[in-house]
């Protein structure tokens, strides 16, 4: 996927058309969420930047808006069909397990604080379980915190059991049991249909992603838990194939605006897109609160034996200090929010 462009040829970037230099390589990224989403209209164009800077032309994106489940694009990476993509840990079922670590309820940072952690932790900790295989893991990341959304208020716990809300899957579907919610899984590409069908009648999102979906309308009332209910877990993965054709100079160039940098940089742009949601539901008469205390201790007490239930899973693969890893995880995200 990775073409020589000479001369004058003009290689199409996410933001604009820029003319090539001779040696330049051109890097096909394929994105979901729509033309609209933070990713696509902050993140990636921020990288794309960064890296052009970097390599000084050297390296260019193209990047395109296939019509695709993005359920599909970790196997469209690793089988060549495109270079770069980002991937939901959460839509492979089964194919990931030491990622859901930053799933977990209870982590406390905002995405860019968590993101940071989660790379320096996990390439620390867990890269030789090859969890990534077949292609190459460029940065780590996770939305804001996540959060439940309803078309209806909820007053009790007693509201929440029943109910049918979207998850993403994974960690998120584990909570929803553990709630007594009732699960209805789909992508994301799915959520306007199903809450304006009434399939469900609450989705778990992330603030931003209501407002980025404009699914404000079809529910009005947000929900925090205080410390994160939860976060996603995404990446960035390259096509080794395509990755070995740039050659040593080249990723050191793609090195120098990836790992810890363009994790940091999309949970940064996470962090923005919530605050602006934030204002426009709120602006728009939504009710953006917290749990109040008594249901946040009985969510808290339902989810209690998640960390051990993850460490029982990391166990299996082979994970003998899982514990520890999760308790410098916690560490991380505490010392990069303080500054650190």
């Amino acid at each position: 996927m990775i073409s020589k462009i000479t001369g004058a040829a003009l290689a199409t970037v996410a933001i604009g058309v820029f003319s090539a230099p001779v040696s330049a390589q051109t890097i096909k990224l394929e994105t979901y969420a729509g033309p609209k989403h933070a990713m696509n209209t902050d993140a990636w164009p921020a990288f794309i930047k960064q890296m052009n800077k970097a390599s000084g032309g050297k390296l260019k994106v193209r990047m395109t808006y296939p019509p695709i489940n993005p359920r599909d694009l970790l196997d469209r990476v690793r089988n060549g069909i495109t270079d770069m993509a980002w991937i939901t840990h959460g839509y492979t079922t089964g194919r990931f397990v030491l990622t859901d670590m930053a799933e977990l309820p209870g982590g406390g940072g905002n995405a860019e604080q968590t993101s940071k952690a989660y790379w320096r932790i996990y390439t620390k900790h867990f890269m030789k379980y090859n969890e990534h295989k077949g292609v190459v893991l460029l940065a780590l990341f996770t939305h804001g915190p996540g959060m439940l959304h309803t078309s209806t208020p909820l007053k009790t716990i007693a509201d929440i059991k029943g109910l049918k809300v979207r998850t993403g899957g994974g960690t998120q579907s584990r909570i929803a049991q553990r709630l007594g919610l009732v699960t209805v899984s789909a992508p994301v590409t799915k959520a306007h249909e199903i809450l304006s069908r009434g399939v469900a009648k609450g989705i778990f999102f992330s603030i931003e992603t209501i407002f980025s979906f404009r699914l404000g309308k079809a529910v009005k009332y947000h929900y925090n838990y205080p410390g994160n209910l939860y976060t996603s877990s995404f990446a960035v993965v390259m096509n080794k194939g395509a990755y070995d054709r740039l050659g040593k100079a080249k990723q050191a160039m793609l090195w120098k605006v990836g790992g810890e940098n363009l994790s940091g940089l999309i949970g940064s742009v996470w962090d923005g897109a919530d605050k602006k949601a934030v204002k426009g539901l709120g602006a728009a008469g939504n009710t953006i609160t917290n749990f109040d205390s008594k249901t946040t201790g009985e969510i808290a007490k339902r989810l209690s034996d998640m960390d051990a239930e993850w460490i029982a899973r990391a166990k299996k693969m082979g994970v003998a200090n899982a514990a520890a890893i999760l308790a410098e995880f916690r560490a991380e995200i505490k010392k990069i929010k303080a500054g650190n």
